[in-house]
């Protein structure tokens, strides 16, 4: 059997007040007496009322709730940003709404459409590919939203990022800078702008210092992820005819880290490792690792302060924000043994 939720007009019942007074009570209004909003107030929580969102967005035009859509909870990178954005989105008054389309992109759809539908107020916006489709459905229903992390091409809309390009460039010429001469590039995903950015940036590193494109193996995205899901990551570790590797990210790195180990190769003796997010920044206990990101600014602080203005402000002109990047440099790197 059905049980009904405690309503606005059972909580009048039990008072003694007009259903418009509860209301007002329970909005705080400071036209009422304070001891009339405290009796209401305790026999609502008494009754166990629980304020019927739907009715308020659809009183007020707004939800209260902004959603983050992104591509992998599982990714230790995503969630430190997460975390800044909860708390920052708490602070200005809003819920946060996280979906993951566990990448993929069809998911990725469905999510924005799911956010649309519940009415939220803004979507903070992970990119996994570039999809352009997805920025057309939020343009038309006139949804605010601000892209993280990526671009997407030819796409011009509020925007926050890393310099992925600077980063790949800073990791080349550290590198190169220490005497490498061969190398093994870990990429990401091709349909990533960062994976794009990151490795031209690198690219152009090598070109300044004289490194020939075939002194650079480079393993695509697909294979790193499917090594990484069946455990053969070593397989792409071999031939070892280089002396430095730069991955993509540092989820990755890691993990080559104790395969280096286990194979009996020292780092940074043996083999010098660069890579992208700088995650120990956030969690410490992790193992030292030099590593690319940006430095003080947050991608995740100012992407909620974009879409705060957007929701307040629709008919601004878009805003990009390609936050400067550093590399950490905690000792993975050094110059190759002659």
């Amino acid at each position: 059997m059905a049980v009904n939720r405690i309503t606005l007009r059972d909580v009048a019942g039990a008072c003694g007040y007009t259903v418009n007074t509860v209301s007002r009570a329970l909005r705080g209004d400071p036209r009422l007496p304070e001891s009339t909003r405290e009796k209401i107030r305790a026999a609502a929580v008494q009754m166990g009322y629980i304020r019927n969102s739907l009715a308020s967005t659809l009183r007020s035009g707004r939800s209260g709730n902004i959603a983050v859509i992104v591509n992998d909870v599982h990714n230790l990178h995503f969630c430190n940003m997460l975390t800044v954005m909860d708390s920052e989105l708490r602070q200005a008054g809003y819920n946060i709404m996280v979906l993951c389309m566990g990448l993929n992109e069809e998911l990725g759809e469905h999510l924005i459409r799911s956010a649309i539908s519940q009415s939220v107020d803004g979507i903070l916006y992970f990119p996994y590919m570039n999809n352009r489709s997805h920025i057309e459905i939020m343009q038309k229903n006139n949804m605010p939203f601000v892209l993280l992390d990526r671009r997407i091409q030819d796409i011009v809309t509020d925007n926050v990022r890393c310099d992925d390009r600077q980063g790949g460039f800073l990791a080349g010429v550290h590198l190169a800078g220490l005497g490498h001469k061969k190398y093994l590039f870990m990429s990401g995903e091709n349909r990533s702008s960062s994976q794009i950015d990151r490795l031209e940036g690198f690219m152009q590193a090598m070109r300044e210092y004289g490194i020939p494109e075939s002194n650079i193996r480079v393993v695509p995205g697909e294979k790193v992820e499917a090594a990484l899901a069946d455990s053969t990551l070593r397989e792409l570790l071999f031939p070892l005819d280089y002396t430095a590797l730069v991955s993509f990210r540092d989820e990755v790195s890691y993990p080559v880290m104790l395969e280096l180990a286990d194979m009996g190769l020292e780092i940074p003796k043996d083999i010098s490792i660069v890579s992208f997010d700088h995650l120990r920044g956030d969690i410490p206990y992790l193992p030292k690792l030099t590593s690319i990101f940006s430095e003080g600014q947050s991608v995740a602080s100012n992407g909620v302060r974009l879409l705060l203005n957007r929701i307040e402000h629709p008919d601004l002109p878009p805003q990009v924000i390609v936050l400067p990047v550093r590399l950490f440099d905690e000792g993975t790197a050094a110059p190759p043994v002659k």
